[in-house]
């Protein structure tokens, strides 16, 4: 009868999880962005899908400010002020947008992913600058609405149509800022997390490490 010997060969080394490629942005990926494959609790999941909805829609509104800056250039028939308002736009709709993408809602992703009190802080400060930029826009308009009604009386009207929609967007931009970040200053203080970070001090207000 033929005997077998059999050999068990047991890896105890896991292989390496392999890390998704990157998805965003879809013209040229640089990194990976999926709130809903990436996160299970729904809460983080809807303000996450809203602070990235913000991202979308502080483009729409820089679209817009860039479209009446053009045209009011256009209707004067400026040269260099239509150059210089081109250049100028490009500029700002490259910039601001990953700006805000990378120092406000991506905080705000991996805060949410890695549990980053840090990372709440900063998506804060980002907030901060987004909220205050808009309150200036909806104050200069208020002090400056007679500039408004001029380009209509100089029948500058796709500039004043734009300008109109620029300064909706504005405000209803920066309602939802704030809308927003009153929920996520609710989830971080339910952690326990604090705006600023503790120093331990001693008896003469020295630095305990």
């Amino acid at each position: 009868m033929s005997r077998y010997t059999v050999f068990i060969i047991q890896h105890d080394d896991q292989p390496p999880l392999q890390q998704p490629a990157p998805n965003w942005p879809s013209c040229y990926p640089i990194l990976y962005h999926d709130i809903e494959a990436e996160f299970t609790d729904e809460n983080a999941k809807r303000l996450l899908r809203r602070s990235y909805f913000l991202c979308k829609l502080y483009i729409a509104m820089l679209i817009a400010h860039s479209c009446a800056d053009i045209a009011i250039a256009i209707s004067a028939m400026n040269v260099l002020n239509i150059l210089a308002e081109l250049i100028g736009s490009a500029i700002y709709l490259i910039l601001l947008p990953i700006g805000d993408f990378f120092g406000r809602h991506l905080s705000l992703y991996v805060a949410f992913k890695h549990n980053n009190e840090t990372g709440f802080r900063y998506y804060f400060i980002g907030e901060a600058i987004i909220i205050l930029f808009g309150l200036v826009i909806s104050t200069g308009f208020i002090f400056s609405g007679l500039k408004l009604f001029h380009l209509f009386r100089v029948r500058f009207y796709i500039p004043g149509i734009f300008i109109i929609i620029f300064i909706i967007l504005a405000i209803m931009q920066t309602v939802l800022h704030i809308i927003l970040t009153i929920q996520v200053y609710r989830v971080f203080k339910s952690r326990n997390y604090t705006l600023f970070p503790s120093v331990n001090t001693g008896p003469r207000g020295r630095r305990l490490n």
